[in-house]
């Protein structure tokens, strides 16, 4: 999963940004792309989020190296999954066969073989791809399990029982447990990435190319030197294991991204898949920061960019200079997490009533109108609201808790709080039966919580602080703190799977990242086992339900897909209404600005992808 995958990214990025002779440094970029290449084609330039380039090329990667500049701009237009999710033309967070590596997965054996037959898709070396490179991955990704993103403890992967090619087209997957087949293609076999095992299989520069994945302790010593090779970002471009891709672009070698830390690629002459690139290059431009990318946007350098949300006031002069300006969305969900194992807090955040009395003072409709200028989708629970899938319960395109303080002011003074709007209500009766505040308050406890949110987002900040004042309204008081958003992140995963007692009391007890703050990308079912499960690898907050796991393993486990769908809309019920976290409304993942001059762009996928293979300039 691509959970938080700004954040976790940060870190990385921010050391890399200050260790580059970075493309834009102020108000422009260096230079404005040249469109009449030589060879007819043209360039294609394409900004990058502030200070957030590459890091990773190896697409085998962890949670720190899974932002969008390595696995959605990066790695997959140099090498394709097996199973390819998005539209070029749609938003839809769906499986695509056309583009997909392999046709339709077969099941047999009571669900537990799949067998998957690759289309004829060759290397750059003009080799064939075939099912050994299928195993290759496999070899790797077994091995190397918790160095994986997608990998979930107890998830598929666990149930592995065999693997194998069957000729060369032919990929044969063994489970000792039967799943929901779209549970397994989107969450499983999504995640199957050939790689050139006639290039990949060494142990070191000097080694030849053998067989070395095929013992654990071989796989092992792969893994370390090709994640070795990934970690030295100065010599991608002249590495030759990179320039092995099966995808439409490789790097250009010798491109200069050790000086400048810009992505140039330009097509693989010898990719046999379909939208063969048309263009000479394409530039993936990194800034250091949102206002030079708009000076540079504006200057004419950048074919593709976006607008900061503190210049959407300046939208009608960019359409007037030929910029066609859309919002793109991505498949996930924006929430307040909630830390349930802090000391401190934990009697009170225990109550569902309180977080449903937060809840109803959330105002997510205002909040898109006024504070992100209708450039915004609300959360209702568990499965995004956009875009439209078959995923998204009836019950779920409606909120559960809309906008009520009175509504949060009845339920708080029905469970023994005394008001005092304007300031903090207290508990005058204490105790767990009805109409008293609940186990663990004592009386004469204060309704006031800690929050913490990132610093430098003013959509966030003014969000914030609006709510702060609504809350303050009926008497719950927020303690406001603001950090970078690294911060916010290991203060907000500082006790995951700690009990109360080692857990510290001053953690934030509330926080928030950015938006969204969770991504089903790329294990696209939504059904949220590491968020929302017991012991889950993204549960923060430390959520536990014993009736939620029961949907999680009915949803991945019954072969009958209108069955688990049935299951997933009653799940997505209970828990939007249960509040694991309180929801948020998403902003737009960017406010998109495409020049005129560049054609084919009909759609942003919601899974992140990009398509320069059908874009041309004029």
């Amino acid at each position: 999963m691509r959970f938080l995958r700004r954040v976790l990214a940060s870190l990385v990025a921010i050391c890399l940004v200050g260790a580059m002779s970075v493309v834009v440094a102020g108000g422009s970029a260096s230079a404005a792309p040249d469109h009449r290449d030589t060879s007819g084609g043209g360039v294609l330039t394409f900004a990058e989020q502030p200070g957030a380039p590459p890091t990773y090329i190896f697409p085998l990667y962890n949670g720190a190296n899974s932002e969008n500049a390595d696995i959605t701009y990066l790695q997959p237009l140099m090498w394709l999954p097996l199973y390819w999710f998005g539209h070029p033309t749609s938003s839809a967070a769906t499986i695509n066969y056309k583009l997909s590596m392999a046709y339709p997965p077969v099941f047999s054996n009571g669900g537990k073989t799949i067998t998957m037959r690759l289309k004829h898709f060759i290397w750059s070396t003009g080799t064939p791809v075939t099912a050994r490179d299928d195993v290759f991955w496999m070899n790797l990704v077994m091995n190397e399990k918790t160095n994986y993103a997608g990998y979930v403890p107890g998830g598929w992967m666990t149930h592995v029982a065999g693997y194998s090619a069957k000729g060369a087209t032919t990929f044969v997957l063994t489970l000792n447990k039967a799943y929901n087949e779209t549970y397994l293609l989107y969450n499983g076999l999504a995640t199957i990435t050939p790689l050139p095992q006639q290039a990949w299989d060494k142990t070191s520069a000097s080694s030849p190319d053998g067989t070395y994945d095929t013992t654990s302790a071989g796989a092992k010593a792969v893994y370390s030197y090709l994640n070795a090779q990934s970690e030295s970002l100065s010599t991608w471009d002249t590495n030759p294991l990179w320039q092995v891709v099966d995808g439409p672009w490789r790097l250009e070698p010798t491109s200069g991204f050790q000086v400048t830390g810009q992505v140039t690629m330009i097509p693989n002459k010898k990719y046999s898949g379909p939208n063969k690139p048309k263009a000479a290059k394409f530039e993936e431009l990194p800034f250091t920061s949102a206002s030079a990318e708009y000076d540079a946007l504006r200057s004419g350098s950048v074919d593709y960019g976006y607008v900061p949300t503190t210049d959407i006031g300046a939208l009608g002069s960019l359409k007037a200079a030929g910029f066609k300006v859309k919002p793109w969305y991505e498949w996930g969900l924006t929430f307040i997490g909630i830390l349930f194992n802090n000391p401190k807090y934990q009697a009170l955040m225990s109550q569902l009533y309180i977080r449903q009395a937060m809840q109803t003072l959330i105002n997510q409709p205002e909040y898109i109108k006024t504070i992100l200028g209708n450039y915004g989708t609300p959360t209702y629970g568990p499965v995004p609201t956009f875009p439209k899938t078959d995923f998204l319960a009836p019950a779920e395109k409606k909120n559960p808790y809309p906008f009520s303080p009175s509504a949060a002011k009845k339920l708080l003074a029905s469970h023994g709080w005394a008001i005092h709007a304007g300031g903090t209500d207290v508990c005058k009766k204490p105790g767990g039966g009805a109409g008293e505040c609940g186990k663990g308050i004592a009386k004469g406890a204060r309704l006031a919580v800690s929050l913490m949110y990132p610093s430098g987002f003013p959509d966030i900040d003014n969000e914030i602080q609006v709510m702060r004042s609504t809350f303050a309204h009926v008497g719950i008081h927020l303690t406001l703190s603001e950090a970078p958003e690294n911060t916010v992140l290991s203060e907000g995963y500082a006790c995951i799977g700690k009990k109360a007692a080692t857990c510290p009391a001053n953690t934030p007890v509330l926080s928030i990242i950015s938006s969204p703050v969770y991504t089903y990308v790329p294990i696209y079912y939504p059904d949220g086992t590491s968020l929302f499960g017991c012991g889950g690898a993204t549960n923060g907050g430390n959520y536990c339900n014993r009736r939620v796991n029961t949907y999680l393993t009915q949803i991945e486990s019954d072969r009958s897909n209108a069955t688990s769908l049935k299951t997933l809309y009653t799940y997505e019920e209970y828990i939007a209404k249960q509040l694991p976290d309180l929801w948020f409304p998403n902003a737009a993942y960017q406010i998109s600005a495409i020049s005129s001059n560049l054609r084919g762009v009909s759609a942003q996928d919601s899974t992140a992808h990009i398509y320069p293979e059908t874009w041309t300039i004029k």
